[in-house]
Formats: structure tokens, C-alpha cells, sequence
């Protein structure tokens, strides 16, 4: 099975540019023959970023990874933001995609069980399944498969995550 493009070349995903290559907030996706279908944003990082760390979205397109005080009400990343994973090391003002839809690797902040809701954590970019009381869950990503430890991991399914309601 060959791979379909819908109008992005998979092999500049990883890739974070100082010149945008796209207009920020564009949409695009493939359909990879092992993994499924997968769409990303492409955005603007606001600091320091690497590759997989989970980052909430802001105005005009700008990304920021995600931290728990990050998500508070009234905050950029508050009730209903959107969230994507980063598919590139960035530095402030860089340009580089972020994944809303399908199989990715996400920064977690410590084990991860399978099917479990994640949320927020202190650590930026970070997630974790330990639902303490103040953080937000992320609601549209879930595990797939154990993770022991913090890590990238591998096996985390998105459908186009958004911020929740404080837990």
C-alpha cells in the first residue's frame, strides 16, 4: 500500500524553520500505511520546545507547551483550547507542524496506563494520567499501550485534543 499525501510531505514534519512555509493555522494530513491517518497545525513556538512535547495553542497560531497553570481558566491555554503535539525541536518564533489527529509520540511526566484519561502537569509540554486535583485533563488523547516512566512515548492517540474542566 502506498502512501496517500494530502498536501504535506511527510519528511519536512520534523523540521523547524525561522521562515514560515505555510500560513499559520493550515491543515494537513497523510495517510501513513502502518500507522493510519494522521493530521497536523502548523504553528509558532513561543519558547523552547522539543519534539513531542504536548503544547496548547494561542492566538495567531502561536504554541506554548502545556502546564497546568498554563490551563487555568482565563489563561491562554484555559477550557476549549486546543492542543498539539510538536513534531520539532523549536526555539521561540520558529515555525514547525503540531499533531491533532492519529498515532504519535507524546512527552510523559511519569507512568501511563493504557485507555487512561490524561491531564496537565506542572512539567512543560509534559502529560501523566495521575488526575490530581487542579489539573485540567486533555480530553481527545488516550494511551494505547503501558508507558513505565517519563519518557516520549510512542503509542498516544489523538483526536483533535482540547483543554477540559479542572479535575
Amino acid at each position: 500500500m502506498a502512501m496517500t499525501l494530502i498536501g504535506l510531505d511527510p519528511t519536512t514534519l520534523t523540521l523547524a524553520t525561522s521562515v514560515p512555509a505555510f500560513r499559520l493555522g493550515s491543515a494537513s494530513g497523510y495517510d501513513d500505511p502502518i500507522e493510519g491517518y494522521k493530521e497536523y497545525v502548523y504553528g509558532s513556538s513561543v519558547g523552547v520546545q522539543t519534539a513531542g512535547q504536548v503544547c496548547v495553542e494561542g492566538a495567531a497560531g502561536v504554541y506554548t507547551p502545556v502546564t497546568t497553570a498554563l490551563s487555568a481558566p482565563g489563561q491562554v491555554g484555559g477550557h476549549g483550547t486546543r492542543v498539539g503535539v510538536a513534531q520539532a525541536a523549536a526555539t521561540a518564533g520558529q515555525f514547525c507542524w503540531y499533531q491533532v489527529y492519529g498515532r504519535c509520540a507524546a512527552l510523559t511526566a511519569g507512568a501511563v496506563a493504557v485507555g487512561t484519561r490524561v491531564n496537565t502537569t506542572a512539567t512543560a509540554g509534559a502529560i501523566d494520567d495521575d488526575g490530581t486535583a487542579g489539573v485540567r485533563p486533555i480530553l481527545g488523547a488516550v494511551w494505547k499501550t503501558l508507558v513505565g516512566s517519563a519518557i516520549v512515548g510512542a503509542d498516544c492517540r489523538l483526536s483533535y485534543p482540547t483543554i477540559g474542566l479542572t479535575i
